[in-house]
């Protein structure tokens, strides 16, 4: 096992001194009357105050001041007022070597501290393994490691010395895990796993790499092909309960090991080693497959529901002069006859009056020809594409194992019953149907002449389990992503243990959440509902029952502008390469691509920018080694590093490290404090091979396309981004970025726009500690719910839907709870849960709970809305940030006329991580240069006012050359510490 270091920012974190808050501070560097008695037994001051230092600082941290570390000077203010001494006297002692090395062997005796020696080195490497079997990332198992040893009080050693016990652990658990997924490889079977890296027949790849290439569009012959690799991965023992014994991380990791290294390279692996990874692949492809199956037949019959809506609209589109002409003849007709009841006048004459009646019997009889009510219906159509779902459905239905619960038991069992009669290929139904799961707009097709239609009722049965799939009532055994809604959330005997570890602020009991919200909302409602009634909300009134609210007032000043002209003429002018190298010099963030075989860093920083910038710019691998004029940056070397280094966990790592840089940035602090943030959606339409795997919205037209969707903070830097379909809704995926990102960032409110808010994630963010404040398009059309009936609230009845059903919120408080927390450890995506519980049909009782706590949060901030215009203000410029983030996108991923020709899902997330990590780096460069300029602004006497500079946007990008060739020209860096020079 090669040594998997810490990056250059890890290692900063750890042997840096931790920044300290006022509970900190009150935690560990309060003296008590016990260490007063042990200070004022030191007969100077500096020595009092150093020896206060080293005992606080010795309990705060479990180790000593190292050479030259000074404490930061909250410390040294906090303990030099409690003893009444000078701060400025700790100079005396620091440098007293002697003195200090005394004191401090005088207080590990005291508190019991003891040096690591050899036997401890072994126990705690023995108590590190089972945390390294879940997870083998350094940073995080220094971390607990550095937990252990101050619980133990065990003297930190020098970090080296972490990293060697952190590795040690590591080999340890991974000759554990390798034996456990060797262990079912009996007979025959650990020969057929290494087969699996050598090509069969007349293919000229290997099995594996058979076993993971895509299949293409939404066409039964796919689907079909999928599931002769389900079926081929099924032969091998990937339903043992193994996996029990296993943590998923540790799966993941070596399946991603398998996934990217070539078959000739795991050949090469010791044997118990390269089986153990091919099992952990075949373990992931077999819920990869699973699911992949079952999201194909999802795209398969929304593929015929759409096609039958084209062929309905056409049929309309060729009847409809004759359709519109027989209506009006029936509309006069009509008319006509109930003008002669009113008249008591001879209907027969007053039909004459108004068409002949030999035109009349026309009209009648041609329009049973015109009007064929089947030709209007699009399931119509579906029906009679009925053989090609009945090409794929015996397959799919009898290669999973689908359960269900409550209202979705009928549907289970009629797919039970659907896969018998596929099995023994009867064709007649029997007497006795599972009907219940039957919706209305099946019945006419279902329901014919009194019987059921065997096609329209297999079609409506495979239509209902995709929609009851996405909702959670049906699940799937052996799937990731069609689990049981339970299967994602922390165990019952866990949650509640788990919520003071995860930081959740969150009330026990419903009664004392609503004994603090209750006389806030109903508050807020009398007193918007008095500042109605005078007219002194500001640009808000209330007309016939309707809310209207005036546009925001114009939040930049007029000056901006200019001086942003102004700044941006003194920028240097840059190719994107050299200021990709200047910006990576600054921070580093290419140090957080490591390899994934042994977590070494690249050779090559500027190989690796090359492959980062070929997703940056939208330009791919290939095309970025021809416009290379570099000869050693090939193609095959680009596949090499994207192979091995990139993926999304150094992305976000990269990243990360490059948010940090720009919050550190003075002008940074002027655009925010980093605690706000918004997030949007900018699609990029796919083209080439990726067209199949684009997706349609009535919202961007008829194209398909995906959705880059992106979190930026306050201070311009987009901290978080993946890859959504453009079919979902974006508010899915608010919570994601909030929670997931790896960056220093506290965001405590976000902002989104109509497309990003649902009542669910309203409810969300209040659990998750979260202010979610997005701007609501039509809020006039808005409704209020409220705990009373809606005339207790005067003017704001007309805009009160119902009363809260606060029995749902009391009966379910528990397990919204025990929600939050599986959701801040981690069990389920925030993203994955919502779409579970936001989809239709569901509508169990936690989905109704955590709606209903949604219409509470999203009551509190309308009326927040109604009466704080700094607020919509604040909306408004934060989601300005973000639409100016989207124009520098647009700009950086050029090539392919912003195409994206990926096919994998895999390929398009490379795509929207890179074009996030060059515009992070774009931002950060900017941030840079736009404080000198304003630097040499006011050194030559102009005013530059922070009041403005807090509207000016480091995201332009006209001085940046994006084109041409890119060459890394490392001898155009500035030094250390010194700088490009400004234009005049």
């Amino acid at each position: 096992m090669i040594p998997r270091p810490l990056t250059p920012a890890q290692r900063e974190q750890f042997t840096r001194f931790p920044v300290l808050d006022e509970r900190t501070l009150a935690r560990y560097y309060l003296l008590d009357e016990g260490d007063l008695r042990l200070v004022w037994q030191r007969r100077r001051d500096f020595n009092k105050l150093g020896y206060a230092v080293q005992l606080t600082v010795l309990r705060h941290l479990g180790r000593g001041l190292r050479p030259g570390e000074r404490p930061p000077d909250e410390v040294l203010i906090s303990l030099a007022e409690q003893l009444r001494v000078d701060a400025a006297c700790y100079d005396a002692y620091a440098s007293r070597d002697t003195t200090r090395r005394e004191h401090f062997a005088e207080l590990c005796q005291h508190l019991g501290y003891v040096e690591l020696s050899g036997p401890l080195n072994r126990e705690l490497r023995d108590w590190l393994m089972p945390t390294v079997v879940v997870t083998d990332q350094p940073f995080p198992l220094v971390g607990t490691l550095l937990d252990e040893l101050h619980r133990r009080r065990i003297l930190t050693p020098r970090l080296s010395v972490l990293e060697r016990l952190v590795n040690a652990a590591r080999v340890r658990a991974d000759q554990h895990c390798h034996g456990l997924l060797n262990l079912p490889l009996k007979g025959g079977l650990a020969e057929r796993v290494d087969a699996l890296l050598t090509p069969q027949g007349d293919e000229p790849f290997s099995r594996l790499a058979w076993l993971g290439r895509p299949v293409g569009s939404p066409k039964p012959k796919h689907l079909l092909a999928l599931l002769d690799k389900l079926a081929f991965v099924r032969t091998f023992p990937v339903q043992s309960n193994l996996r029990a014994f296993l943590p998923q991380s540790r799966l993941e990791h070596l399946a991603e090991e398998a996934r990217r290294v070539s078959a000739s390279h795991l050949a090469a692996y010791e044997a118990g080693r390269r089986r153990a990874t091919l099992m952990a692949r075949l373990f992931d492809l077999s819920e990869t497959l699973t699911d992949d199956v079952l999201d194909l037949h999802d795209r398969v019959m929304m593929s015929l529901l759409r096609e039958g809506e084209r062929h309905a609209a056409e049929a309309f589109g060729q009847r409809r002069p004759s359709v519109v002409e027989q209506l009006d003849t029936y509309q006069s007709v009509c008319a006509a006859l109930i003008a002669a009841r009113e008249q008591q006048a001879d209907p027969y004459q007053a039909v004459e009056a108004v068409v002949s009646w030999d035109q009349l019997v026309a009209t009648v009889r041609e329009g049973r020809e015109t009007v064929v009510a089947e030709d209007l219906d699009p399931l119509h159509h579906v029906v009679r594409a009925y053989p090609k779902v009945r090409a794929y459905a015996p397959r799919l239905l009898s290669a999973f194992t689908f359960r269900a619960g409550g209202t979705a038991a009928a549907l289970v069992e009629a797919v039970r019953l659907l896969r018998e009669m596929y099995a023994s290929n009867k064709r007649t139904l029997p007497e006795h149907l599972p009907l219940g799961f039957v919706r209305q707009r099946w019945n006419a097709h279902v329901f014919r002449g009194g019987e059921v239609d065997r096609k329209a009722y297999e079609l409506c049965v495979l239509d209902e389990l995709r929609l009851a799939l996405r909702s959670g009532d049906v699940w799937v055994e052996g799937s990731r992503k069609y689990r049981d809604l339970d299967a994602y959330l922390l165990p019952q005997n866990v949650w509640k243990r788990r919520l003071q570890d995860l930081a959740l602020d969150l009330p026990e009991t419903f009664e004392a959440f609503w004994g603090a919200t209750e006389p806030k909302l109903t508050g807020q409602l009398r007193e918007v509902e008095d500042l109605l009634s005078r007219g002194a909300l500001s640009s808000v009134s209330l007309l016939s029952g309707r809310l209207r609210v005036g546009k925001v007032v114009k939040a930049v000043p007029d000056e901006v502008e200019p001086l942003q002209r102004t700044l941006a003429t003194r920028l240097p002018r840059v190719k994107i390469t050299d200021l990709l190298l200047e910006v990576n010099a600054w921070c580093r963030f290419t140090g957080a691509f490591l390899d994934l075989r042994d977590g070494k860093g690249v050779e090559r920083h500027d190989h690796l920018l090359t492959a980062l910038l070929a997703d940056g710019l939208n330009l791919g691998l290939t095309k970025m080694a021809e416009a290379s004029p570099d000869p050693s940056v090939t193609a095959r070397r680009l596949m090499y590093l994207s192979d091995w280094f990139v993926r999304p966990d150094s992305y976000a790592a990269g990243l990360a490290q490059l948010v940090n840089f720009q919050s550190r940035l003075p002008l940074a602090a002027l655009w925010g404090d980093g605690t706000t943030s918004s997030s949007d959606g900018q699609r990029f339409p796919t083209g080439g091979h990726g067209k199949a795997a684009g997706h349609l919205n009535a919202k961007y037209g008829r194209e398909p396309g995906v959705l880059f969707y992106t979190h930026v903070s306050d201070q311009y830097a987009p901290f978080h981004t993946k890859v959504i379909t453009t079919n979902v809704r974006d508010a899915l995926h608010v919570l994601d970025g909030l929670l997931y990102h790896l960056s220093e960032l506290k965001i405590r409110e976000h902002y989104t726009d109509t497309a990003g808010y649902t009542e669910q994630v309203f409810a969300l963010c209040f659990l998750l500690g979260f202010r979610f404040a997005p701007r609501i398009r039509d809020l006039g059309e808005t409704r209020l719910y409220t705990p009373e009936v809606a005339s207790t609230y005067g003017l704001l009845e007309p805009l009160v839907a119902q009363r809260l059903n606060l029995r749902l919120i009391r009966e379910h408080w528990d397990e919204l709870r025990r929600l939050t927390a599986s959701i801040k450890a981690g069990t389920v995506t925030a993203s994955l849960i919502l779409s579970k519980l936001a989809a239709y049909p569901r509508q169990n009782g936690l989905a109704l709970a955590l709606r209903e706590l949604g219409r509470v949060q999203r009551t509190l901030f309308t009326l927040e809305w109604l009466r704080d215009p700094e607020l919509r203000r604040r909306v408004l410029v934060g989601l300005n940030k973000g639409e100016a983030l989207h124009a520098l996108k647009r700009a950086v991923a050029f090539h392919r006329s912003g195409e994206v020709r990926d096919r994998t899902f895999e390929a398009q997330s490379h795509r929207a991580s890179g074009l996030n990590l060059v515009v992070a780096a774009i931002s950060a460069w900017n941030a840079v240069y736009l404080g000198r300029a304003v630097e040499a602004l006011r050194a030559e006497g102009q005013d530059v006012p922070d009041g403005l500079l807090a509207h000016v946007s480091p995201l332009g990008w006209e001085h940046i050359g994006l084109t041409g060739d890119y060459h890394w020209r490392h001898e155009s860096v500035p030094a250390p510490g010194t700088y490009r020079e400004l234009r005049g």
